[in-house]
């Protein structure tokens, strides 16, 4: 008989080229498609910001980090307009939650190069493609914590996946209040550091929903933080907006002959990792591992799994 317990844990390159992008793609027995990249641009040459001249309705935006840390790359925005259609189709705010407002100002993205430091280490075309769509939005909060992320790591931290508007984050099976859309969330990997040592990263630098995936990568974001004035219009006679929703995760054991797995629902990024640990009657770690699928040893007689940082279950053998 399997005793079952799950528990949710509140705390829990450069420029990406075309593919599919998977940080939001619903769980797959046959795991998850994955977006290429390149290593994040350690160059200090400030890049081409691009002729806005033409773009009589921009104005004066977000101002981001530099490659001097004085945030003083500044870029133009220009206001959303309903001719766009429905590849910037917000839904409505989530639960009333001004966390989940409509951005009201976008960047024009083919008005800037994709080469354009917009941090000491990190280039635009990491956080906003334009194959994507036109228009996009990257918190500069977002890009300060990119930026200590990646000081604190001390090499390159490739940023997997930035913005994507409703349309196209719809069309890889995105969540539908995916925080993608809305500026706060990078998917990151690094290449010789493991997604747990990543995650525990971005959760010592404030970070305020954390997960990590099968396909190596980490998702972070800052979505309790407060919205940037840059994109949003919020009423500063209101009262500070409530906490952001989080995802409901769920998680089972399930056995097949020998093999356990762990189906698990809420995770919108894509299949989360699973940690196994295999004990014998007196607690002792017989095994450890990683995957979608475990086999214990012999010998065990209790299994725990820790699914994407965000999920325990537990379970006599």
């Amino acid at each position: 008989m399997i005793l079952l317990l799950a528990c949710t844990d509140p705390t829990g390159a450069r420029y990406a080229r075309p593919g599919l992008d998977s940080d939001d793609l619903v769980d797959t027995a046959a795991g998850t498609a994955w977006e290429e990249t390149g290593a994040p641009a350690d160059s200090a040459d400030p890049g081409d910001t691009g002729d806005t001249s033409d773009s009589a309705s921009s104005t004066a935006g977000p101002c981001y980090l530099g490659p001097a840390r004085d945030h003083s790359v500044c870029l133009d925005v220009v206001p959303y307009d309903a001719a766009w259609g429905s590849d910037y189709a917000y839904p409505a705010p989530y639960g009333g939650s001004e966390q989940y407002s409509v951005p009201a100002r976008f960047i024009d993205i083919t008005a800037y190069s994709a080469e354009l430091e917009i941090a000491p280490n990190f280039v635009l075309g990491e956080y906003l493609y334009d194959w994507k769509g036109q228009y996009g939005v990257m918190q500069t909060h977002v890009v300060d914590f990119m930026q200590q992320v990646r000081d604190a790591v001390g090499g390159p931290v490739a940023v997997n996946s930035g913005y994507r508007n409703p349309s196209y984050n719809a069309s890889v099976g995105g969540a539908e209040y995916s925080r993608h859309m809305y500026g706060d969330a990078c998917d990151i990997d690094v290449s010789d550091m493991s997604a747990d040592a990543l995650a525990e990263i971005c959760d010592g630098l404030g970070a305020d929903y954390v997960a990590t995936y099968d396909t190596g990568h980490t998702h972070c974001d800052w979505r309790d933080h407060p919205l940037d004035p840059a994109f949003y219009d919020l009423d500063p006679a209101g009262p500070p907006p409530p906490p952001a929703a989080r995802p409901v995760h769920t998680a089972r054991l399930s056995r097949a002959g020998e093999a356990f797995t762990a189906p698990a629902t809420g995770f919108d990024e894509g299949e989360p990792a699973r940690r196994w640990t295999a004990y014998d009657a007196d607690g002792t770690v017989l095994a450890e591992g990683e995957g979608v699928r475990f086999v214990p040893p012999a010998r065990a007689t209790r299994l725990r799994v820790v699914v994407g940082r965000q999920v325990v279950v537990e379970g006599e053998l």
